[in-house]
């Protein structure tokens, strides 16, 4: 085989490697945007069997009330289904939902329907979700005033890598 030939054949073949990686990534994010439809009310396409942990990281609020809303509807989904126990670590500006005063004004133009992020919150709690904040970004959110929710601790880096352990997370 001449040196033109191995070239080519090593083109060939980094091109393909390529095109699979593109085919994995997509079917990945497909089946990931599946399961958030069907977390949001969907039909879901498998039973989950086996009850695990999700732990959603917050770290928007006011900035982007979008993100932060999707977040809670996607861990109130878990709750009321079921499917495991839900943990709410809430940092950066998304620390702005354990204000009672805060959560309860913010809501996402475009998931206006599910309520507030109180609303929300108070659902998750009631099926036995726990919800943590970052101290440093809650004593800043407080700062800026507001009054902590009696049900949500503070919770530093310790409480987070403890619960990440065998846990779905998603972070919005």
């Amino acid at each position: 085989m001449n040196k033109d030939n191995v070239v080519t054949e090593r083109a060939n073949a980094q091109s393909e490697a390529v095109s699979r990686l593109d085919f994995l990534k997509s079917v990945g994010l497909g089946a990931g945007a599946a399961g958030i439809a069907a977390m949001m009310g969907g039909q879901a396409f498998a039973d989950i069997e086996k009850k695990g942990k999700y732990v959603f990281i917050i770290t928007n609020g006011t900035n982007d009330p979008n993100r932060a809303i999707l977040a809670l509807i996607c861990a109130r989904a878990v709750a009321s289904k079921g499917w495991g126990d839900v943990h709410v670590w809430m940092t950066l500006q998304g620390a702005e939902l354990s204000l009672k005063d805060k959560a309860a004004r913010m809501e996402s133009p475009i998931f206006k329907k599910y309520g507030t992020a109180l609303e929300l919150m108070t659902k998750i709690k009631e099926k036995g979700g726990k919800f943590g904040v970052c101290p440093p970004c809650s004593e800043y959110a407080c700062a800026a005033g507001g009054d902590k929710l009696d049900y949500v601790s503070l919770a530093g880096a310790d409480w987070l890598m403890k619960n990440v352990q065998d846990a779905w997370v998603l972070s919005l």
